[in-house]
C-alpha cells in the first residue's frame, strides 16, 4: 500500500471538508418572493427553507436591522412596508409607504426609514411609523443604497438615466449625476471611493469616483447583458453583474481592468445577490423560476439550488 498518497489523499479530503464546513457557518438568508406575497427563511448552514412569512402584495425590497431584530419589506403592489419581527417570524404592522415602494435604507442610528417612491425618496418616522418628508429625485427611482459612511443616499433614476445623490442629514439632492439607459441598480465599492451603475438599457455600466461624483468610465458590456442587479465582492476586487435576459445569467467582472473573466449562465434570471457572511458562496435568486442558489464565485458554478417562492428577488444575509 502507497501510504504517502493515501496520506496525502486524506489530508486533502479533509481540507474539502474544512473548507465546506467553513462556507456553511451559521447565517440566515431572507429572500422576497414578489409574485407569491411571501418572505422566505432560509438556514444558510443547511440550506433549506425554515419558514415562509407572508407579506403585503408584491413585496420587492427586503432590508433587516438587527439591532431591531426586524426586517422592512416593500410591498410594492399595495404601497405599505410590512415590519416583519425576526425571532417569531411574524408580520408586527405595515406602514403606509406611497409610490409604489422598491429601494430602502436606514440612517445611521436606525430611527429613520428611506424607501422609493415615484419621483421622490420618502421619509419615514420608525418611532411613529409614519411619513414625514419627501425628497424630490428624478423619476421613477427603484433602488436606493447607503454609503459605507453612512452620510449618503444614492438612487438610479431609471427614466431619467441619473443617479441622485442624497446628503441624509440635509434630506436633500446634492448631486445629479447622468448615466447610461434605464440605472436600475447600481452598487458601491466597499471602501465607499466607486459607484458602478448598471444601465439596462444599452448593456453597459458607468463607473462614478464617489468623492467627485465625476464619471470616471463607461464600459460596454456583451450584448444582452441588460444589467439588473450588481455586487462588489466583499474585498472589492471583483463585480458581479446579473441581466435581465432570461438566460443571459451573471457576469463576473474584474474592477481594475473592467474585464469580464468569467459568467454563469442562468435558467431564467437573476434579480438579487448577497454573500455568506464568510465570503465563500455567493447566494443569488432566478425570479423567473423561484429559487435561490449557492454558487462558488471562484469558479462561478451553481453548488446548490433550493426552490423559494414564485419571483424571488432581493436576498438579505444575517449573521
Amino acid at each position: 500500500m502507497n501510504y504517502g498518497r493515501a496520506l496525502l489523499h486524506l489530508m486533502i479530503m479533509l481540507a474539502v471538508g474544512v473548507a465546506h464546513a467553513a462556507a456553511q457557518a451559521p447565517h440566515t438568508l431572507y429572500v422576497a418572493n414578489q409574485m407569491a406575497d411571501t418572505i422566505s427563511v432560509v438556514d444558510g448552514a443547511t440550506f433549506v427553507v425554515a419558514a415562509t412569512i407572508p407579506t403585503g402584495g408584491n413585496p420587492h425590497g427586503i432590508l433587516v436591522d438587527v439591532s431591531k431584530g426586524v426586517a422592512y419589506v416593500c410591498n410594492r403592489g399595495e404601497n405599505t412596508i410590512s415590519v416583519i419581527d425576526l425571532r417569531s417570524r411574524k408580520e408586527l404592522t405595515r406602514i403606509p409607504a406611497p409610490g409604489a415602494p422598491h429601494g430602502m435604507a436606514l440612517s445611521a442610528d436606525s430611527a429613520t426609514l428611506f424607501s422609493t417612491g415615484l419621483q421622490e425618496i420618502n421619509v419615514i418616522d420608525l418611532a411613529t411609523r409614519q411619513l414625514v418628508a419627501s425628497i424630490p429625485v428624478g423619476q421613477d427611482p427603484h433602488m436606493l443604497h447607503r454609503s459605507p459612511d453612512k452620510t449618503r443616499l444614492y438612487t438610479g433614476n431609471r427614466r431619467d438615466g441619473t443617479i441622485s445623490v442624497i446628503d441624509i442629514t440635509k434630506r436633500a439632492v446634492i448631486a445629479t449625476i447622468p448615466v447610461g439607459r434605464t440605472p436600475e441598480d447600481f452598487a458601491i465599492s466597499p471602501d465607499g471611493h466607486e459607484i458602478i451603475v448598471g444601465n439596462m438599457g444599452d448593456d453597459s455600466v458607468t463607473v462614478i469616483d464617489a468623492t467627485t461624483h465625476a464619471v470616471t468610465a463607461n464600459v460596454k458590456l456583451p450584448e444582452r447583458a441588460a444589467p439588473i442587479r450588481l455586487r462588489y465582492s466583499p474585498d472589492g476586487k471583483i463585480v458581479f453583474i446579473a441581466s435581465r435576459r432570461n438566460g443571459a445569467g451573471v457576469l463576473r467582472m474584474d474592477r481594475a481592468t473592467r474585464t469580464i473573466t468569467g459568467h454563469l449562465p442562468m435558467g431564467g434570471f437573476c434579480c438579487g445577490m448577497n454573500f455568506s457572511p464568510d465570503h465563500r458562496v455567493l447566494y443569488i435568486t432566478d425570479l423567473a423560476v423561484g429559487t435561490i442558489s449557492q454558487v462558488d464565485p471562484e469558479t462561478m458554478k451553481v453548488v446548490k439550488t433550493v426552490p423559494t417562492g414564485f419571483g424571488a428577488e432581493c436576498i438579505e444575509v444575517v449573521q
